[in-house]
């Protein structure tokens, strides 16, 4: 495809993320609407492969929608779509804040208006620093709060 196109320095690979091994460093890795988990699993490529950067667009975050508990927002989230709200809310909200203990500078924006779409979330992240213990314990104290466990840790301990 990259010779059809006339792309150079690039490949393309029609396999499981999972099973992906490159051949050089990888500097950037992206992310575009990769529904549910597939955007954890490109996180947790990104992070393993120690990329420079990462960029990702998440969609469609239904993982933690059936795990998470919080017993004092619990007459708030009896409301389905405010339970759900909530749940695309604390998954791109851990996944930066394991990025951030993964080393990386992070922000968190909208990438286009919300009128266009309300998925309009993009995580950036930039490696510019060691991991950090403290921001790991916070992240595992959320996921014991809200009793979840996400994509984005079991791919990270999995592959």
């Amino acid at each position: 495809m990259a010779n059809n196109l006339g792309y150079r320095n690039m490949d393309f690979y029609a396999i499981d993320i999972k099973d992906y091994v490159p051949k050089n460093k990888i500097n950037i890795v992206m992310s575009l609407h990769a529904c549910d988990t597939a955007t954890d699993m490109a996180l947790a490529t990104g992070i393993k492969l120690n990329s420079d950067a990462i960029i990702a667009v998440p969609c469609c975050q239904k993982e933690l929608l059936g795990q998470y508990k919080y017993e004092p927002f619990k007459n708030i989230l009896k409301y389905g779509v405010l339970k759900s709200r909530m749940a695309d809310i604390l998954t791109d909200g851990m996944r930066a804040l394991m990025l951030e203990a993964k080393g990386y500078d992070v922000s968190v924006v909208e990438y286009i208006s919300p009128l266009e779409t309300p998925k309009n979330i993009m995580i950036r992240a930039l490696k510019t620093k060691e991991e950090d213990e403290d921001l790991m314990s916070e992240y595992f104290n959320l996921m014991s709060s809200l009793n979840v466990y996400p994509a984005l840790y079991g791919f990270l301990n999995e592959w």
